[in-house]
């Protein structure tokens, strides 16, 4: 298995036998962290307990380090477990990877450049391995493929220079008419993001609300986009999962909603948000 890149994975959604849930996905655990539109006062606030974001962070490290072989395999990252949060790149492991690392059946090599040999491949150190089959998991550009599909001039508007795509709500494109994208912004639950704005999509089409001037909307993205730059060094995979639920909330606002969805403040601070709480009507 070729690591170009460490990032953190759990072995289930359990930490130190506290529901994951608890330390990211709830309205409270969100407060910590910063949001578009959100003020001075928020801001200042969300400055002064940035110490027990920091703490959350470490604890769930803490017990990754303790539950998993990651400086055995040297398969420890740098970087805070936050940033992989904050870029959607925190995975599930799969049931006993360790246990047949382990036996010697999956061997791990650290490398950031690697190539093709007759027999196998090659890596910058000069070493070598063979192989009779090797599988590509290198995920997909998805900016070359909208890319692919947009004529000119529209082709040169797809991304800002920071790399990212300028996406309103996750789904339009300020200065690219007629034309939506649904499933290119992430979240922790990409589903749930994806049916949420297929709603919103599907009520704007209706000309059940009105979109906000061009200007508005690029300041809109902007915020986000900054957001995500401070959160994690991989901002380029425009992931929301650190503010997921104000998105929606801003969402529900948008189309008339009610966007405190739970039934008592106890449920709506920490429980975490699901498909069932943004249903039609509710």
């Amino acid at each position: 298995m070729v690591v170009r890149t460490l990032h953190w994975t759990v072995p289930h959604y359990s930490i130190w036998g506290l529901p994951f849930y608890l330390f990211y996905s709830t309205r409270s655990s969100q407060f910590l962290h910063p949001r578009p539109n959100q003020g001075l006062f928020r801001t200042l606030l969300c400055h002064m307990l940035s110490p027990m974001k920091r703490a959350a962070s470490k604890l769930i490290e803490s017990y990754l380090e303790w539950k998993l072989p990651l400086e055995k395999y040297g398969l420890k990252p740098e970087h805070p477990f936050e940033e992989d949060y904050a870029s959607c790149q925190m995975a599930i492991l799969p049931e006993n990877f360790f246990t047949e690392a382990d036996k010697g059946k999956i061997l791990f090599k650290r490398t950031s450049k690697w190539w093709f040999w007759e027999g196998g491949v090659e890596f910058e150190d000069n070493t070598r391995l063979e192989a009779d089959v090797v599988i590509l998991a290198t995920g997909f550009d998805g900016k070359k493929k909208i890319k692919a599909i947009l004529p000119d001039p529209f082709r040169s508007l797809v991304e800002f220079p920071s790399g990212m795509i300028p996406l309103y709500r996750g789904t339009i494109h300020p200065l690219i008419p007629n034309m939506a994208f649904v499933g290119y912004l992430e979240s922790v639950s990409n589903l749930h993001s994806a049916e949420i704005r297929c709603i919103w999509l599907s009520r704007l089409v209706d000309d059940l609300f009105k979109l906000p001037s061009v200007e508005k909307m690029l300041e809109q993205i902007t915020q986000e986009m900054e957001i995500m730059k401070k959160t994690t060094r991989f901002y380029k995979r425009n992931c929301i999962s650190t503010f997921s639920i104000n998105h929606s909330d801003e969402i529900c606002q948008e189309m008339g909603w009610q966007f405190w969805r739970k039934t008592n403040w106890l449920a709506e601070a920490f429980s975490p948000y699901n498909s069932q709480d943004y249903a039609e009507g509710k």
